[in-house]
C-alpha cells in the first residue's frame, strides 16, 4: 500500500532554488530524521549548483519558541552551505502556508522554477498542494527516511514510517475538504 502511495521525482536540470518545507523538530537544535534526510538531499544537489538557494520553509508550529526553519538554517550551514544560500521562511504553519510563503520569497528573489524537496510520504500532498496554488513548471526530489519522534503533538505523526504515513493518508483527506488539492 505505501509502495502505491509513493511518486517518481521529477528532478531538475539547473536548479536556482530548492524548497523545504520542515516536517518536524526534535528539540530547539535538531530536525527530526525525515527533515534532517530532506536537508541533506538538497546539500547534495546544492553542491552540484553551488549559486542555487536553499529555502527553509516553516515557522514555530511545535511550540519550541524557535521557528523550523532557523534550526533547519542552522543544520545546513553545520553540512557546509553557506548564509547566503539559505532563506527562512518563518511563518508558515502548515503545506498550504509553506508553499504560499515560499512562492512569495521566489518570485521576490527572481529564482525559478523551484524544486520541492520533501519525504518520500508527503511528496504526494506537497505537489498536489503546490499546483492547487498555481505552482507551474516546477520540479521535485524526494527522499526515504524512518520516522522519529518529535516534539510535542508531531511526537505521534513522525513516529514511525507507518504513522507518518498514516498521517499523510489523513492530511490527505483534510486538504481535500479543505480545498488545499
Amino acid at each position: 500500500m505505501i509502495a502505491s502511495w509513493l511518486i517518481p521525482d521529477n528532478p531538475p536540470s539547473a536548479p536556482s532554488c530548492f524548497v523545504i518545507p520542515s516536517y518536524a523538530l526534535k528539540n530547539r537544535t535538531l530536525p527530526t530524521r525525515p527533515t534532517c534526510a530532506q536537508i541533506e538531499l538538497a546539500v547534495q544537489w546544492w553542491q552540484k549548483y553551488p549559486s542555487a538557494k536553499i529555502i527553509m520553509s516553516t515557522g514555530d508550529n511545535q511550540g519550541l519558541g524557535i521557528t523550523n526553519a532557523q534550526v533547519m538554517a542552522e543544520y545546513a550551514m553545520r553540512l557546509g552551505v553557506p548564509r547566503e544560500n539559505l532563506i527562512e521562511e518563518d511563518r508558515s504553519r502548515d503545506t498550504w502556508t509553506n508553499l504560499l510563503y515560499s512562492m512569495q520569497i521566489i518570485k521576490q528573489e527572481n529564482l525559478a522554477p523551484p524544486t520541492l524537496v520533501t519525504l518520500d510520504l508527503y511528496t504526494r500532498r506537497a505537489i498536489a498542494t503546490a499546483r492547487k496554488q498555481g505552482w507551474r513548471d516546477f520540479y521535485w526530489l524526494s527522499v526515504f527516511s524512518k520516522g522519529e519522534p518529535a516534539y510535542g503533538t508531531k511526537r505521534f505523526q513522525t513516529h514511525s514510517r507507518l504513522t507518518i504515513f498514516g498521517y499523510e493518508l489523513i492530511a490527505m483527506l483534510y486538504s481535500k475538504m479543505v480545498g488545499w488539492v
